[in-house]
C-alpha cells in the first residue's frame, strides 16, 4: 500500500481550503460546516496514516484484538483522533505538542456540534481553529508522511504548494482580525482571558454581555464560561465569588497580562483573587487575607467553639 489515505486526506483539505475561501474568506454556514467536516476527515485520515506506517494494528481501537483479515477489508472500529494523536507520541515517539493536541480537539468538538445539534458556529471561530489545525498538518505531512512516499509523492507535492499558499490566507484574515482588537484590549490585559472557542486572548471579564471580541461568541452565565474554560485550560477548582456571588472564580486561570502564571480570577466580575486563601477548616469556601481566622461564614460557628 502506498499510502492511499494520504491521497484521501490531502483531498479533504483542498475541499476544506476551497469551502474556507468562499466569499473572500467570510464563507456561509453549508461552506463553514463543510470546511469543518473535511478538516476533521483530513486530520483522521493522515494522522492514522502514521500509525499504519508504524504498524496497521495501532489504528484498530483494541491492537490486542487486531486481526490481518478485518484490516485488509477494513471491518474494524478504529480508534479515536485523540486516540491516535497519543499513540503517535506514546508509541512512535512523535512530539504533538499540548496545544496542537487541544486545537485538534477544539476542531472534534466543533464538528460534533455542527453534525448532532445543528450547531451554528462563528465564521472567526473556525478560521482560526482552522489556522492552528492546518498548520499543524502542513508540518506533520512534510516531516512524517512525504519522505516515506513514493508514486503518491509528487501528488503531494504539489497539493502542499496549493495549500501553502491558502493557509497564508487564513492567517492573514485571523491576523488582520486579531490586529484590529488589539488597541482596546491593551489596557484590559489584567483582566482578558483566552477563549476556549478560538484560542485568542480575547475575553475581557466583567464585559457584559460575556463574549469574545475575536470570534464574537457569547456566554449566557459567568460560570457557563468558568467551567468551560476550566476543562480546556484545565484551569483547576472553581468558587463561588464573595463580590458578584456567581459561582465563577476559576483558581488556575491565565490573564493576557501574564500569561504564564496561574491568576484566580473571577469570570463574572474579574475580580482578583490572588490573596484569597481558604477556609482553615471546609477548604470548599475562600476567604478574605484579612479575614482570622481563616474560616468561612459557614465554618465560623465550628471555629468559635474551636478557639
Amino acid at each position: 500500500m502506498d499510502f492511499t489515505p494520504v491521497r484521501n486526506g490531502m483531498d479533504f483539505l483542498l475541499s476544506a481550503f476551497d469551502h474556507l475561501s468562499q466569499r473572500e474568506g467570510v464563507p456561509g454556514a453549508r461552506d463553514l460546516k463543510y470546511a469543518v467536516l473535511h478538516l476533521q476527515a483530513a486530520v483522521e485520515v493522515l494522522l492514522k496514516a502514521r500509525l499504519i506506517r508504524e504498524h496497521w494494528s495501532l489504528v484498530f481501537s483494541d491492537p490486542g484484538k487486531a486481526k490481518r483479515v478485518d484490516y485488509e477489508k477494513g471491518s474494524f472500529s478504529s480508534c479515536t483522533v485523540l486516540g491516535a494523536v497519543d499513540r503517535l507520541n506514546n508509541i512512535v515517539n512523535l512530539q504533538i505538542t499540548k496545544e496542537q493536541r487541544q486545537a485538534i480537539t477544539n476542531l472534534a468538538d466543533t464538528r460534533n456540534a455542527l453534525t448532532h445539534l445543528g450547531h451554528t458556529a462563528s465564521v472567526y471561530a473556525v478560521e482560526a481553529q482552522a489556522a492552528l489545525v492546518l498548520d499543524f498538518l502542513l508540518n506533520f505531512i512534510h516531516r512524517e508522511l512525504r519522505p516515506a512516499l513514493s508514486k503518491e509523492g509528487p501528488f503531494v507535492e504539489t497539493t502542499m504548494d496549493q495549500l501553502r499558499t491558502r493557509l497564508l490566507h487564513i492567517k492573514a484574515l485571523v491576523s488582520q482580525r486579531s490586529a484590529r482588537i488589539e488597541e482596546e484590549l491593551k489596557h484590559l490585559v489584567d483582566r482578558t482571558v483566552e477563549c476556549p472557542e478560538c484560542g485568542q486572548w480575547a475575553i475581557v471579564l466583567g464585559d457584559e454581555p460575556l463574549s469574545c471580541r475575536f470570534c464574537m461568541t457569547e456566554w449566557d452565565a459567568p460560570h457557563e464560561l468558568a467551567v468551560w474554560y476550566k476543562e480546556v485550560n484545565s484551569g483547576g477548582e472553581i468558587f463561588p465569588c464573595d463580590s458578584c456571588n456567581h459561582y465563577a472564580v476559576v483558581m488556575r486561570a491565565e490573564v493576557a497580562k501574564n500569561r504564564n502564571a496561574s491568576t484566580p480570577i473571577c469570570f463574572g466580575c474579574a475580580a482578583d483573587y490572588s490573596a484569597w486563601r481558604r477556609c482553615e477548616i471546609c477548604n470548599d469556601s475562600l476567604v478574605h487575607p484579612e479575614q482570622s481566622p481563616q474560616v468561612c461564614s459557614d465554618c465560623e460557628p465550628a471555629a468559635d467553639e474551636a478557639y
